[in-house]
């Protein structure tokens, strides 16, 4: 199928068409997802370079598995699923992370939530390093329990009671400003 005569085929044309050997179909898939997955892959927050070549290799893999794609609609989310694992394997080389058995989420946007929360645990923990060292303690102590009561931990650290609350707000709110100086907001979240 030459694509010079159809001026817009669907998304499944174009991976028939690409299937079949047509160069013009596969740089239009291209042109087409090359956006998309450079919006997924930022939200790893990869250098350049590393972003290039999840972008490069996500392509490659699609290129060399394109036969088995049997739904041809089903190509943003096939594509999206390559991009987020190669991420992960990059994630992975410069820091482990717990992540769960991606085949086991589902739909992309499970695999995106799941990509999120898992790249701000991180990233949290990165950022809880560069606290000053009581509320660092502190912040480990109050998460280490899932109601933490401050008698407790004022106990546990050998502070007074009335300190704990105090050192809280500044913990989090430098901790918002860790965030908000990577532009980490809810939106990104979302």
């Amino acid at each position: 199928m030459q694509l010079d005569t159809i001026e817009r085929l669907d998304t499944g044309a174009l991976v028939s068409a690409a299937q079949d050997g047509d160069a013009d179909a596969w740089e239009r898939l291209v042109e087409e997802f090359t956006p998309m997955l450079k919006a997924r892959i930022r939200r790893f927050r990869l250098g350049h370079e590393d972003a290039q070549d999840v972008l490069q290799t996500t392509w490659l893999l699609a290129w060399q598995n394109l036969k088995s794609v049997t739904d041809g609609q089903r190509m943003a989310g096939w594509l999206a699923t390559i991009a987020f694992r190669e991420c992960l394997k990059i994630t992975k080389r410069t820091k482990e992370i717990c992540t769960p058995d991606l085949d086991t989420l589902g739909s992309t946007d499970d695999v995106d939530r799941e990509l999120a929360r898992t790249w701000l645990a991180g990233t949290l923990n990165e950022l809880v390093e560069e606290l000053p060292d009581a509320q660092r303690v502190l912040f480990r102590a109050l998460t280490e329990t899932s109601e933490p009561h401050y008698v407790d931990v004022a106990r546990r650290l050998g502070r007074p009671v009335g300190s704990i609350g105090p050192t809280r707000a500044r913990c989090f709110a430098k901790l918002r400003g860790l965030l908000q100086a990577r532009e980490i907001t809810r939106d990104f979240l979302d």
